[in-house]
C-alpha cells in the first residue's frame, strides 16, 4: 500500500516483496553459519592434533557472522538496493570456497555446505546465476583434492577422489539448474497473472469510467426519448469493451406501457422501422425468463425463441442477453441485445450489462416523471383554454343575448313612454324582469363551473391552503385552514361550490369586517361536510342586511346561500356587531352536485 503521494502503489509492493526475500536469505544465512560452526567443531573434536586451519576456519566463521549482522541492520533500516543481493551471493561463494581449502574431512561430508550459496543465486538470479557459481566451487573441490593425490597416490584412492568430484560436481549442477527451473517457471506464472490482473484492473477501470459517463450523460438530460436513446447507446459501447467487438449487433429497449403483460419497443439501435414500437409477450422466452428471475440471462439458442425470430430485426441472430429494469420489486422493462455471433455473451457482458441497468433506470424513472408532469401541464393547459372557450360560448349565447334582448326592450318601453302607453310598457318591464332573472340564473350557472384548476389536480384542502397562503401574502389580515376528517369525500363540482362559497366570504371579510384573524375550519362524519369561516373583525346585523338586499350590486350574502342550495347544502351566517362573523356551511356527501339538486 501507498501512503504518500509520490508513485504508484505497485512499486512500493514489489520493494516489499524483495525486502521479504533478503530477509529469507539472511535467516537462511543464519542456519548455514550455524551448520559450519558444528562442522568445526567435529573438525576440532576428531583431530588428535591441533590443526592451524582451525584458527582460520574460527576467524571465516566470525566474518560470515559479522557480514551477515550487517545484512540484517540494512535490512531493518530498509536500506538494500538490489545491487547489494550480488555482492552477497558473490561473498558467499568465497565463504564456500575457504571452507572447501580449510576444512579437513571428506568432500562429500562438505556437500551440504556448499550447496547454501547455489540454491540461493539460483533462486534469486536464475539457473544460469547458478551454473557459474558451480565452477569455483568445483575448482576448490579440486584444489581440494591436490594434497590428498600427493600424500596417498593409489588406484584407490584416485578413484575415489574422482567419484567425490563427479558427484559433488552433479549434485551442485542440479541444486543449480532445478530451483532456476522453477524460479524461471515461477517467474513466467506471475507475469502471465500479473498480465491477467493488470487486464482485469484495466476492464475495471474502462467500466467504471463508462458507468460513470453513462450516469453523467443520462443525468444531463430529462428528455424521455433522448434517455432512450441514450440507455441502447451507452449500452452497446460499455458491452463492445468486453471482448469482441460486433458494429452489427442489435440492441433494444422494451418498457411496460399501458398492458402488464405485454412490452413495447421503445427505442432501439440497428432495428427495422417495422419493429419500432412493436409489442410482445412479456412472460415467454428469454424476455419472460428475465423478468421472472429478475435477472440478466444469456441465451445462444435465439433460433428456438419465438418472441425474440418474432422481430424483423433478428433473422441471423444467434447469440442474446437480456437485462431487467428495475427498481425496488418493480420490473419496468428490458433491456435487449443479440448478436449474429454464436456464443458471444459472456460471464462479464451480463456483470457489466446488469449493472448499467441498475444505474440507468434511475434516469429512466426521472424522464418519466418528467415526461408525465408535462404530460399533465398539457392537460391542465388543454383544460383551461377549453373552459375559457366554453365560457366565452356560454357567454356570448347565453347572457349576451340576453343583455341585448334587454336594452332592445328597454328601447322600446321608453318609446312607450314617451307616448304614454303605460299598460304596454308595465308589460315589457315584466318580461324585462323575466329576462334579468333568467340571465342572472345563466351567469351564476356559468360562475359555478368555474373553479381553480388545483381543485381538479390536488382537491378542495391543497386548494384552500393554497388560497390561504396567497392571502397571506398579499393582505394585511392572516388566513388559517384546519381540516378535521374531510379527505375527498365529496364531487369535483360540490368541492367548487365550497371553495367559491369560502372566497365570497373571505372576500365580504375583507371589504366590511376589518379583521386581523380568519379561520377556515372543516370537519367531516360520516354524512357530511361542514365549513366554517370565521372572522374576528367588527361584525353586522344579518337581518338588516338581508332584508336591504335588494339594493346591493353585489352577489352578497344571499348568493352564497343560493350557491350551496345547487349542491343539496345550506349556507346560514352568524354575526353582530362587535363580535366578529361565522359563515356556516353544510352539504351532505350523498347529494352533492347540481344535478341531484335539480333533480
Amino acid at each position: 500500500m501507498n501512503h504518500g503521494y509520490g508513485g504508484p502503489a505497485i512499486s512500493t509492493e514489489n520493494t516489499r516483496t524483495d525486502l521479504s526475500l533478503d530477509w529469507l536469505v539472511s535467516n537462511l544465512r543464519w542456519g548455514w553459519l550455524v551448520l559450519i560452526a558444528l562442522y568445526a567443531g567435529l573438525e576440532y573434536y576428531f583431530t588428535p592434533q591441533f590443526s592451524p586451519n582451525f584458527q582460520r576456519l574460527l576467524l571465516l566463521l566470525f566474518v560470515g557472522i559479522v557480514l551477515n549482522s550487517i545484512y540484517a541492520g540494512l535490512l531493518w533500516a530498509r536500506f538494500f538496493p538490489p545491487w547489494l543481493g550480488l555482492v552477497t551471493v558473490i561473498l558467499d561463494i568465497v565463504f564456500a570456497v575457504g571452507l572447501l581449502l580449510l576444512l579437513d574431512h571428506s568432500l562429500m561430508l562438505m556437500l551440504p555446505l556448499m550447496i547454501f550459496p547455489v540454491l540461493i543465486g539460483a533462486g534469486r538470479f536464475g539457473a544460469e546465476t547458478g551454473v557459474l557459481i558451480i565452477f569455483p566451487l568445483i575448482i576448490g573441490y579440486g584444489l581440494r583434492l591436490i594434497p590428498l593425490l600427493q600424500n596417498n597416490f593409489t588406484g584407490d584412492v584416485v578413484a575415489e577422489s574422482l567419484f567425490a568430484l563427479a558427484s559433488g560436481s552433479l549434485v551442485l549442477f542440479l541444486a543449480g539448474v532445478l530451483p532456476g527451473i522453477f524460479v524461471r517457471e515461477w517467474v513466467r506464472t506471475s507475469a502471465q497473472q500479473n498480465k491477467a490482473e493488470l487486464e482485469a484492473l484495466r476492464i475495471e477501470n474502462q467500466r467504471a469510467k463508462l458507468i460513470s459517463e453513462m450516469a453523467l450523460t443520462l443525468g444531463s438530460t430529462v428528455d424521455y426519448r433522448k434517455v432512450l436513446r441514450a440507455m441502447v447507446d451507452l449500452a452497446f459501447s460499455a458491452l463492445a469493451e468486453v471482448g469482441r467487438r460486433d458494429e452489427s449487433v442489435i440492441g433494444m429497449v422494451l418498457l411496460f406501457e399501458d398492458d402488464a403483460t405485454r412490452l413495447t419497443v421503445a427505442a432501439g439501435r440497428n432495428i427495422a422501422r417495422s419493429d419500432e414500437g412493436r409489442r410482445v409477450p412479456a412472460d415467454q422466452g428469454l424476455i419472460g425468463h428475465t423478468i421472472h428471475t429478475a435477472e440478466a440471462t444469456i441465451t445462444n439458442n435465439v433460433q428456438k425463441d419465438r418472441v425474440l425470430t418474432s422481430f424483423a430485426s433478428t433473422p441471423g441472430c444467434r447469440s442474446a442477453i437480456c437485462a431487467p429494469l428495475r427498481a425496488g420489486f418493480t420490473t419496468y422493462g428490458v433491456v435487449l441485445f443479440l448478436s449474429t455471433q454464436p456464443n458471444f455473451y459472456q460471464a462479464e457482458h451480463k456483470k457489466l450489462l446488469t449493472t448499467f441497468c441498475s444505474q440507468a433506470i434511475i434516469a429512466l424513472q426521472n424522464a418519466q416523471l418528467f415526461e408525465d408532469l408535462h404530460r399533465e401541464q398539457q392537460r391542465i393547459l388543454e383544460k383551461e383554454a377549453e373552459a375559457r372557450r366554453k365560457l366565452a360560448r356560454d357567454l356570448h349565447d347565453g347572457p349576451t343575448q340576453s343583455i341585448a334582448a334587454i336594452a332592445m326592450r328597454l328601447n322600446f318601453i321608453k318609446m312607450l313612454v314617451q307616448n304614454n302607453e303605460t299598460a304596454k310598457a308595465y308589460e315589457e318591464l315584466v318580461k324585462v324582469e323575466e329576462i334579468a332573472h333568467r340571465t342572472t340564473h345563466e351567469i351564476r350557472t356559468m360562475l359555478f363551473a368555474m373553479r381553480p384548476v388545483i381543485l381538479e389536480t390536488q382537491g378542495l384542502v391543497p386548494a384552500l391552503n393554497q388560497l390561504a397562503d396567497r392571502l397571506n401574502v398579499t393582505e394585511p389580515f392572516s388566513v388559517r385552514v384546519v381540516n378535521r376528517g374531510y379527505d375527498g369525500q365529496l364531487s369535483k363540482d360540490a368541492e367548487g361550490v365550497v371553495f367559491a362559497i369560502v372566497e365570497e366570504a373571505i372576500g365580504n371579510a375583507k371589504k366590511h369586517a376589518e379583521a386581523s384573524e380568519i379561520l377556515i375550519a372543516l370537519s367531516a362524519d360520516a354524512e357530511r361536510l361542514v365549513v366554517e369561516i370565521k372572522d374576528n373583525g367588527v361584525g353586522f346585523d344579518v337581518k338588516k342586511t338581508i332584508s336591504s338586499y335588494d339594493q346591493r350590486t353585489s352577489l352578497g350574502l344571499i348568493n352564497m346561500d343560493e350557491r350551496a342550495q345547487l349542491v343539496g347544502g345550506e349556507c346560514t351566517i352568524d354575526s353582530a356587531r362587535g363580535k366578529g362573523t361565522t359563515v356556516h356551511l353544510e352539504i351532505p356527501f350523498k347529494k352533492s352536485g347540481p344535478e341531484s339538486s335539480a333533480e
